[in-house]
């Protein structure tokens, strides 16, 4: 717990300094009703009559590859139509959303396909071009893409192995911030395959300018029950990765505040006191 307070002492250090980055993955706008990741392509496995569960890292993006590969409608009509029928409502955003706004972060990525963050003032960045015709400075970096164009997302294993040709300019950019920015990420699971993509960014900036013992650290928000494990711990700390585990901001003095805080899932909750004791 004492090292939790630290790393969320230094997070504020960071936030008066104007020097954080948000990554915003799924566990947010899970908060909003808005399915995640794991929902979708557990849908897609119902449809293929995929049993194995629990999902692996890699069923991930698999299993979306394989229903694409199968579908043998016009253009993958199909498959784009059911990524549409899984998001099939209409989504509003909640306290966490305004909390992360209101800490005045340089930018946002998120690999979220919804458009919850879209409307906050954030330059909508969703490809290399978005980027080259950009003013503002101040980018809303939507990784993956969004529903508004979905034969556009990345979700399939084909999307991920081709990112680097296809978003070319955007990777780039998002390494860039590395230099001079923290990252702070929000709403991932620790298995969470686009985490493992960033870690394996950052592991070949630092070996290929030889200066890992020189990086600063990114920062990773969990409640993941296998975050208390210490050999996790260890391993994403060896990855200049360092974990808050949001289950140990819990005690007698916040049970409080966590209690009247606006939200009904207990993650969520959690991400929220921690974000606002970041605030101060």
């Amino acid at each position: 717990m004492e090292r939790d307070r630290q790393y969320i002492q230094e997070l504020h250090q960071l936030y008066l300094e104007k020097k954080i980055v948000f990554f915003i993955g799924a566990g947010v706008s899970k908060n909003s009703g808005v399915p995640t990741w794991g929902d979708l392509v557990r849908y897609f496995a119902r449809q293929i009559h995929y049993e194995r569960f629990p999902l692996s890292t890699d069923d991930y993006i698999r299993i979306p590859q394989y229903v694409y590969g199968m579908d043998d409608s016009f253009n993958h009509e199909r498959y784009y139509a059911m990524i549409s029928e899984v998001f099939n409502q209409t989504y509003e955003t909640n306290p966490l959303h305004d909390l992360i706004i209101s800490l005045d972060p340089c930018h946002i990525i998120t690999t979220n396909f919804d458009q919850l963050l879209d409307h906050y003032g954030y330059e909508v960045i969703k490809s290399d071009r978005d980027l080259l015709q950009a003013t503002t400075g101040r980018y809303l970096i939507k990784m993956h893409g969004d529903l508004d164009n979905v034969r556009e997302i990345v979700l399939k294993e084909d999307d991920y192995l081709q990112y680097s040709h296809t978003h070319g300019l955007m990777e780039l950019f998002i390494k860039s911030l590395l230099i001079d920015h923290t990252f702070v990420f929000v709403g991932y699971s620790l298995n969470d395959y686009n985490l493992k993509t960033f870690i394996s960014w950052i592991n070949f900036l630092g070996q290929a300018q030889n200066v890992q013992q020189h990086m600063h650290p990114n920062y990773f928000l969990t409640a993941d029950i296998l975050s208390d494990e210490a050999y996790m711990t260890a391993y994403y700390e060896h990855q200049n990765i360092r974990v808050v585990h949001l289950n140990h901001l819990l005690d007698d003095r916040s049970q409080g505040l966590y209690q009247a805080i606006p939200l009904s899932d207990p993650i969520g909750k959690l991400t929220y006191l921690c974000l606002l004791m970041v605030k101060g």
